[in-house]
């Protein structure tokens, strides 16, 4: 958004993709903090945003799994009255204006995740009970849902769902339990971005380019004596150009070549744009005027055993 006219057309989607996207991390925060705040008595260990490869690729919120069973949440933070549906398997969301909009079901998405889950722990010789739940982030949420065994928790009732959890005799013993761990986190796959500009229809030329100041916000910061000056307010810095460089990334996606580099943050001096380049920490390719730079863009993936 700070890369477009004020007035582009794909300001308002882009805007409200923005605030869908910070309340669903909300979401899963306020899920993160029972599971720092509470002491589990049994060994068990969890995933946050853990990406896995099963017949798809599918995504876990959260994962709690121990030597007995393995659970899924899945968080949601979306305000209005909510109502999930089965046939179609939807969520539909009317705010207090009036306005209906629908929404992916998160029962259908959570018992999808727990069988392609399950299908992962078999092709790899284990059975363990795989439970879900589907978690609304803050106690204020209002829904309405279907007859489901899927139960639906406020982050509050997490712990003590955990619990009611069968724990007879363990299924997996030390060393199977802790190589699953282990194989769990070496199986996550990084999540890769579609560019932005592909994925909203956005034109290459429309994009503002430059660097901008990361104190006064102003666009167009010049390459000076090793540093980057703000024309506007006067503010030095010699790193200015990483967010820039990511921002090419996440708006493009591809490979970044030295001419790429020059265009998107104003420099004339190839010499410049190669120092730059080489002293972050990106993939090469090739050599001389046929280098090439790509950037490694990975999910905020978080582990706690």
């Amino acid at each position: 958004m700070r890369r477009l006219p004020s007035y582009h057309e794909a300001i308002p989607v882009l805007r409200s993709k923005h605030v869908a996207v910070q309340a669903g991390f909300g979401g899963e925060q306020e899920l993160d903090k029972v599971f720092e705040s509470y002491a589990f008595s049994m060994k068990h260990g969890i995933f946050h945003d853990l990406s896995l490869a099963s017949s798809t690729y599918f995504q876990v919120n959260t994962l709690f799994i121990t030597p007995w069973y393995a659970v899924l949440f899945e968080v949601k933070n979306i305000a209005g009255e909510l109502t999930v549906t089965e046939n179609p398997p939807q969520l539909i969301r009317v705010l207090d204006s009036g306005e209906v909009s629908g929404f992916k079901s998160p029962i259908a998405q959570l018992e999808s995740n727990c069988e392609l889950f399950q299908d992962w722990l078999y092709s790899r010789n284990i059975s363990l009970p795989v439970y879900g739940a589907v978690v609304l982030a803050y106690a204020r949420q209002r829904i309405e849902v279907f007859d489901t065994n899927i139960p639906v928790l406020f982050p509050s009732a997490v712990p003590t769902f955990i619990r009611k959890l069968p724990t007879t005799s363990p299924l997996l013993d030390d060393d199977t339990f802790t190589d699953l761990v282990s194989q769990l986190s070496s199986s996550h796959r990084e999540f890769i971005p579609s560019p932005i500009c592909e994925t909203y229809s956005i034109r290459r030329s429309d994009i503002r380019t430059g660097v901008i100041c990361s104190e006064c916000k102003t666009l167009g910061m010049t390459w000076h004596k090793r540093k980057w000056e703000c024309m506007n307010c006067g503010f030095r810095c010699s790193e200015a150009h990483i967010q820039a460089i990511r921002d090419w990334f996440l708006l493009f996606g591809g490979k970044m070549t030295n001419k790429d580099c020059r265009e998107f943050l104003h420099l004339e001096r190839q010499q410049n744009a190669n120092r730059l380049l080489r002293d972050m920490d990106l993939h090469t390719e090739g050599a001389n005027r046929n280098r090439t730079y790509t950037m490694w863009l990975p999910a905020n993936h978080k582990k706690r055993t």
